[in-house]
């Protein structure tokens, strides 16, 4: 359910100064090594639910439908994923817009971009606001994949299994959910404590 607090505050972030939003074919260095096996891997699913402001439908079939709340389109998608080793490119034609990542440095460094073609549903400055919050969103979840650590493997499972599953507004709930209680829990702490120390 949508509150009109939710709605304006949406508005206000779809509104941000053209300056302020990211340039079509500008690449923004991640300072992350290029990891094949993870754009190899990448689902398309998976990519879509990196964006903090798309509510993506279940599809017993390869499109998609989905709702940006950002820009406020809806529209049905069918991604095509293509990895080769050195880069990666996700296209969504039917809003023409494309996520792209390479290899740079010799594989050192990790790249990002975005373009997006004209005549579509999207315009260049709603493709340039949604990947705002979506690209440094793909960005910090690739950074789950920079080790094979024991943290890094219990975070990529949380996300995998839990937060991808849900849409924002799920999310968001989840979120509120957990600091209750969390509050909770101190709660009880302190009073625990304050009955062991001061009680009769």
């Amino acid at each position: 359910m949508t509150t009109t607090s939710d709605t304006i505050d949406r508005r206000e972030r779809a509104h941000a100064t053209a300056e302020e939003l990211p340039r079509p074919k500008v690449w923004m260095k991640t300072n992350l090594p290029w990891n094949e096996l993870f754009w190899h891997n990448l689902s398309a699913m998976r990519l879509m639910r990196l964006n903090p402001h798309w509510h993506i439908e279940k599809s017993k079939t390869t499109t998609y439908p989905v709702e940006d709340v950002l820009v406020e389109t809806r529209f049905r998608t069918e991604p095509e994923l293509i990895c080769d080793g050195t880069t990666f490119t996700a296209r969504f034609p039917e809003i023409g817009l494309t996520i792209s990542a390479r290899s740079t440095q010799d594989g050192a460094n990790t790249a990002l971009s975005f373009s997006v073609e004209a005549g579509t549903i999207f315009s260049e400055e709603d493709a340039a606001r949604t990947v705002q919050y979506w690209l440094p969103s793909i960005r910090e979840y690739y950074r789950l994949y920079e080790s094979n650590s024991i943290k890094h493997r219990c975070w990529r499972f949380f996300m995998n299994k839990v937060m991808l599953t849900m849409n924002p507004t799920q999310r968001r709930i989840s979120g509120f959910m957990f600091k209750l209680t969390v509050l909770e829990c101190l709660l009880i702490v302190i009073l625990g404590v304050g009955w062991f120390y001061y009680g009769v």
